[in-house]
């Protein structure tokens, strides 16, 4: 979207033609670029591709598998699933209140003091690309294993090579940015194609399970057999096996990073996010009910590199449908690829435009004709690639990289909450369209606080005891090299640069109006905006002290 600068170097943020989304936006210090061709299913749609749990659990139930059989497997994604709409719903809030395309680190920006705002936006920012980046690069690799296990079902000697696995996860990277990039305008179709081509995968898939799979697994060992294989005592095995079942709920900010391309966000984007919760943990649970029954060697598929290949063969007795199933789910796989490159892709976009980026104005460009953000875009995919080589020389490592998925977007989940939650919700949250509440809201902010503390920990434990070079967890190493190149970045020259976002407090307040009359009659009046301007470069508070 284009806009003009007067003579006297202010720029207009409030006009009698701007919709009142493009008000918001301007009050909190950008200007609308790409296109809000985001209707409210294309969101949900897009939001659910993303996460699209039942999927995501399906590649990764293994380590809950081994950290306590089925009922770890079964009550750890219940449990994971509670905590995550929690935590959900509380970040659901805040994007209701500041709709934006940067997500937490602009939430986070926001609420805190004038002091403080401009380091913990900084931090924020960078945990939340590193978070998102390693996000994506989940999808190319877990496809790339599903693919090379197949290979290896038809043909028993085929010895699947790590750098041949990195060839089919760069191949599949390239394909997802090209898609992103080439493509903008048909995103949203896409995402609700994909949607439906992810919710007919789980229909067809529980049925067909279900019916075929003969004799069924007991009730007793599904729900009851606690079998520790981990070394640790069974409540540490069991905890650790829910943080892994949090990846089935991972990405649920993913409608956040939308905010600028549909309309009346303030609205759609906690919808979106809750919806995905809902549908996330309900296919998610009948999924597992259904394959846990199917299974006729829990063991088996515990120690297989792809245990739902192994529960699809027991389950159906047959080579050729066992394919057809996997190869289904490796396609789903690959959509919410394509989405986790577009968000990776418009949070890196949103965070240069604030300027935390080295070469930010590189990088927030949007090219003028595809209105995208194609060199954030390819920049994350270069990382992506170069960051794939890891997994030629440790698997462990890579494995290390993709639980600081899990861990670094929850880390950037809690800090604005906590932020809240510190500074007061009436003092700094505005009137919005989606408000917990006085009791609900501060029980979220508060559990997701103390739940992120909690796997802040946790997520540092190996797997397996004793703990050994082949199957260490090198999370507490990458966390602690993630948080010394943001140190480095930030004394490096950003702390004299970064400024995040400059905001109109006056804008902010009638917002706030607009909204909490939109909480009472159901609708926002577009018109009630003044015609005001604020000078760029000049930060405004976003709340009082």
């Amino acid at each position: 979207m284009e806009t003009t600068t007067k003579a006297d170097g202010s720029v207009p943020v409030y006009d009698d033609a701007l919709s009142a989304d493009e008000v918001q936006l301007r009050a909190q210090g950008h200007v609308g670029e790409l296109p809000r061709q985001f209707s409210t299913f294309a969101t949900v749609a897009f939001a659910f591709t993303l996460t699209n749990s039942w999927t995501g659990w399906s590649g990764t139930f293994g380590t809950p598998l081994i950290a306590g059989g089925g009922p770890a497997v079964f009550f750890g994604l219940v449990v994971s699933a509670v905590a995550c709409t929690f935590i959900t719903l509380g970040l659901a809030e805040l994007a209701s209140a500041f709709p934006s395309t940067g997500g937490q680190y602009h939430f986070a920006f926001m609420v805190s003091s004038p002091k403080y705002r401009t380091v913990v936006a900084f931090y924020a920012g960078w945990l939340s690309v590193f978070a998102w980046t390693m996000t994506a690069a989940s999808v190319p690799i877990i496809v790339g294993q599903f693919i090379q296990n197949l290979a290896q079902l038809y043909h028993p000697d085929y010895v699947a090579a790590r750098w041949q696995t990195w060839l089919i996860y760069t191949v599949l990277t390239i394909l997802f940015c090209a898609v992103v990039i080439l493509l903008p305008k048909l995103i949203p179709k896409l995402e609700m194609g994909f949607f439906v081509l992810t919710l007919l995968g789980f229909v067809i898939s529980f049925i067909t399970i279900l019916a075929t799979s003969h004799p069924k697994q007991s009730a007793k060992t599904v729900f009851v057999d606690y079998t520790n294989l981990t070394g640790w005592a069974d409540g540490t095995a069991f905890m650790l096996g829910v943080g892994t079942s949090m990846y089935a709920f991972l990405a649920t900010d993913g409608a956040t990073h939308l905010a600028e391309e549909m309309p009346n966000p303030g609205k759609g984007v906690p919808r979106a996010m809750w919806l995905t919760m809902i549908i996330g943990c309900f296919t998610a649970t009948c999924w597992t009910f259904a394959f846990m029954f199917a299974s006729t060697d829990l063991d088996a598929a515990a120690s297989s590199v792809v245990p739902i290949l192994t529960v699809y063969l027991q389950a159906f007795r047959s080579r050729g449908v066992a394919t057809f199933f996997l190869s289904w789910l490796a396609i789903i796989y690959s959509t919410s690829g394509v989405t986790c490159f577009v968000t990776a892709g418009r949070l890196t976009w949103a965070f240069a435009r604030d300027g935390g980026l080295p070469f930010s104005k590189t990088f927030a460009y949007t090219h003028p004709i595809l209105q995208v953000p194609a060199n954030a875009t390819i920049l994350v995919g270069i990382f992506t690639i170069l960051y794939g080589l890891i997994y030629i020389g440790s698997t462990t490592a890579f494995n290390s990289f993709i639980s600081m998925a899990i861990l670094g977007l929850n880390i950037t989940y809690a800090i604005p909450q906590g932020i809240v939650l510190l500074r007061g919700r009436s003092k700094v949250l505005p009137a919005r369209q989606f408000d917990l509440g006085p009791i609900f809201g501060p029980f979220c902010n508060a559990f997701s606080v103390l739940w992120v503390l909690l796997y802040s920990v946790l997520f540092c434990f190996p797997i397996i005891l004793p703990a050994t070079v082949d199957n260490m967890n090198y999370l507490s190493v990458v966390l602690a090299g993630v948080l010394v190149i943001i140190l480095a970045m930030w004394y490096g020259g950003k702390r004299k640069t970064f400024t995040g976002p400059v905001i109109s407090i006056e804008g902010l307040e009638m917002l706030s109006a607009a909204n909490l009359g939109a909480n009472r009659t159901g609708y926002r009046d577009d018109t009630a905006m003044a015609t005001k301007e604020v000078a760029p470069n000049t930060s405004v508070p976003a709340a009082a002290e």
